[in-house]
């Protein structure tokens, strides 16, 4: 990256991509059931991961119709987030939170991603601090890499940098 800045040429956006194996599988999982929410969301999430925008958005509208439980609102909320869609992605763990009465082991670090996003900080560091309560692993850097080393860097991205902050104003020493 230095060498393309030294030579004045900025990084370009990934193009978005028609087809992988895995929306290969996805299409035909929908192809043998039009009824499966947990295809179409997977689908959604894959799509918002290749630059797709538009078709993310309309499975996530398809899979929320299919099924709206605590779960799917999760998973659509991720899968906006990927997408962009922000203000979308709070509204869905928002409601997913509600639906499971914050009692699902995702609710907390889902509002964070979200809060983050939309910039909404102390949100953001409140939630961050209930994620720690329930999973020490958001605690320590160390626990914290382990945890999410699998996540897309946006998502890791937002985790680190509230962890940062958290860290450095929230967390007692």
């Amino acid at each position: 990256m230095a060498a393309m800045a030294a030579r004045g040429e900025e990084l370009k956006p990934l193009a978005p991509v028609d087809t992988t194996p895995k929306l290969e599988i996805l299409n035909k999982q929908i192809e043998m059931s039009g009824e499966d929410a947990q295809a179409y969301v997977n689908r959604a999430y894959t799509y918002a991961l290749l630059g797709r925008k538009d078709d993310a958005r309309a499975d996530l509208k398809k899979a929320i119709s299919l099924k709206d439980n605590a779960p799917m609102q999760n998973r659509v909320g991720w899968a906006y987030f990927n997408n962009g869609d922000y203000t979308d992605a709070v509204r869905a763990f928002e409601t997913s939170a509600k639906q499971s009465n914050y009692s699902a082991r995702y609710d907390y670090y889902s509002l964070v991603l979200g809060y983050w996003a939309t910039g909404q900080t102390k949100l953001a560091l409140e939630n961050y601090q209930l994620a720690v309560e329930r999973d020490p692993r958001f605690g320590e850097f160390k626990t914290l890499e382990e945890r999410i080393a699998e996540w897309t860097p946006l998502e890791r991205r937002a985790m680190h940098e509230i962890y940062v902050l958290w860290s450095k104003t929230w967390k007692a020493s």
